[in-house]
């Protein structure tokens, strides 16, 4: 396949939305093509439950870059029954933006991925960016919305973006015993919900809606043991 040469990709509003994605729920490759092809595998993939966002994620790519992928049915794994939807495509130019650019990591990245700095050059560029995030990451905290992560550093970043738009939120850090992880939460201030919601350009519709209708819900346990809470 070719893949082309490598152009220089701009950080915007809509390539800092993008790589807010794919911090939240995509993964880069950092493998070789196949057993037999070890050249470099500029494979970006995004999976999720919801076709329709996925394809506006497909037509907000295809802005930036140029490639025939489509949003495709993924086999869902053995202990999992709900359908689920991947976007995957291969491009150098887009690749490079996102690993040497904004230096967001390759391979596994759960618990080291990072808000990139020259995300914090701009209001815009925070916001849109955590409005990627959100979209793909983002949810229910119990009574209010917030994010959760095994990145602290990923938090830490998320935190002082909300510090700059004036959002009220909590900390908080868990066990999960299962795992023996810690795991990173955030959660928003119930009287700050409409003011981030209003302040970040959202574009999963199916999740604001869910958010919008279900946000008073208390949270469910997830076996997990609270070590600290903080504003």
């Amino acid at each position: 396949m070719n893949i082309g040469k490598i152009h220089k990709i701009q950080l915007d509003e809509v390539t800092a939305y993008l790589a807010g994605v794919i911090a939240g729920d995509g993964h880069i490759s950092k493998g070789t093509k196949s057993k037999v092809d070890f050249s470099k595998d500029y494979r970006i993939v995004i999976d999720g439950i919801n076709r329709e966002y996925l394809k506006h994620v497909c037509a907000l790519i295809k802005e930036v870059i140029k490639t025939k992928s489509l949003v495709k049915t993924k086999k869902p794994a053995f202990e999992r029954k709900q359908e689920l939807f991947s976007f995957q495509f291969r491009n150098k130019s887009f690749y490079y933006f996102l690993t040497k650019d904004l230096g967001i990591p390759a391979g596994k990245k759960c618990f080291s991925v990072s808000i990139p700095s020259q995300i914090f050059t701009s209001l815009d560029l925070q916001k849109a960016f955590l409005a990627g995030l959100f979209d793909t990451d983002g949810g229910i905290r119990g009574s209010s919305i917030g994010f959760t992560s095994a990145s602290e550093k990923l938090l830490d970043g998320t935190s002082q973006i909300l510090y700059n738009l004036g959002i009220s939120h909590k900390r908080e850090v868990w066990l999960n015993k299962k795992y023996s992880q810690r795991y990173y939460g955030l959660k928003i201030a119930p009287q700050d919900i409409d003011k981030l919601l209003k302040n970040l350009p959202v574009r999963n519709m199916e999740k604001l809606n869910s958010i919008i209708h279900y946000a008073g819900v208390p949270e469910r346990s997830n076996g997990a043991v609270l070590l600290r809470v903080q504003a």
